[in-house]
């Protein structure tokens, strides 16, 4: 039993509900009820593949699904067909080291 459950038992024993409740840890704040919209990521050839979780790390993109982890190359992507599709969807998808206009 650690610290917090061992001090936390003995409030209960205690009888004195009025610390447990103010000593509890309190839930953490509501999550974000909607989620962000996704990014569409469109292909060479031409199939197209929404997300909503990744990052790009030099030339390849990963994708944080919540079943598994997907390694895109960016070659594998028409980046301007992508970037103009998130354009239209008011979703920021941006490539590391290119400028805003490019």
């Amino acid at each position: 039993m650690n610290a917090q459950s061992l001090n936390e038992q003995r409030m209960r024993d205690q009888g004195d509900q009025d610390v447990y409740a103010r000593s509890a840890p309190r839930p953490h704040q509501a999550e974000r009820t909607e989620a962000a919209p996704a990014t569409v990521l469109v292909f060479r050839d031409l199939h197209k593949q929404e997300i909503q979780n990744y990052a790009i790390v030099g030339q390849t993109l990963w994708n944080f699904s919540s079943q598994h982890t997907e390694k895109i190359p960016l070659a594998d992507l028409d980046l301007p067909a992508t970037t103009k599709a998130n354009d239209d969807r008011g979703v920021s998808f941006r490539l590391p080291g290119t400028k805003e206009g490019q």
